[in-house]
């Protein structure tokens, strides 16, 4: 029998089997990406460089605490850790937590400020030996709140735990400022709103050591062309 070939027929076996090849490249290079991106945070994390990108908790400042402590104990490592910061701040306890580690280990460490840092953000910021941030970085300062309700009672622990992070808050800015009294920290940083500062507003307050300038790069120069007029006959 006489088989008549149906160009639609292939035009759809054609456009489906292009359409699942093209899903499958899709699907391949998010893998590979992600495999690419692994590896290459574990080769800048060997270099000691460590980045903090999102929310601040116990989970997302896992890998940064063990990284600290994997270098710590390397005795081939004795270069200056770097901390990459880019974060809206936090839980408390975990921010903290790793202060008391950035204190805790015998490299040096150097704080980067790009994007914004803010709340416990700031604090990690602050804490580095040399700290740096970008020209178009911003820091924020503000009082430990919390939205605790219940009985009396809760309210009265409440309270304490709130006067001991705001004591935390005081000394560490007492700490590494340029200020030396309550007063002045109350008055320039630790206000009862969010407190928004430049990199250069920062560096007034002692709370940075330098922002970072754009590397320079060479005008482009345009040429402009030439009009030729053409010869009418």
């Amino acid at each position: 029998m006489l088989k008549i070939h149906n160009p639609k027929i292939k035009e759809k076996d054609e456009t489906s089997f292009a359409q699942e090849e093209e899903q499958e490249q899709m699907e391949f290079p998010m893998e590979l990406f992600q495999l690419m991106q692994a590896r290459d945070n574990l080769e800048l994390e060997d270099r000691g460089i460590i980045f903090i990108n999102s929310i601040i908790t116990k989970q997302t400042l896992d890998r940064a605490y063990k990284r600290l402590l994997s270098l710590h104990f390397n005795p081939n490592f004795t270069d200056t850790i770097q901390i990459l910061i880019n974060s809206p701040g936090g839980y408390t306890d975990a921010g903290w937590a790793f202060i008391d580690m950035m204190e805790f280990v015998k490299n040096e460490i150097k704080t980067v400020a790009i994007g914004e840092i803010a709340s416990m953000a700031t604090s990690i910021f602050i804490a580095g030996d040399q700290r740096i941030m970008s020209p178009n970085s911003v820091a924020m300062i503000h009082e430990f709140s919390t939205g605790t309700a219940g009985s009396y009672a809760q309210l009265v622990a409440s309270r304490k735990a709130e006067d001991i992070e705001y004591q935390k808050d005081l000394d560490h800015l007492l700490r590494h400022s340029r200020y030396t009294t309550e007063t002045q920290i109350t008055t320039n940083l630790l206000k009862e709103t969010d407190n928004w500062l430049t990199p250069r507003e920062m560096m007034i307050h002692g709370l940075c050591d330098e922002v970072t300038e754009p590397r320079p790069r060479k005008k482009k120069r345009t040429t402009k062309k030439k009009k030729t007029k053409r010869k009418t006959s």
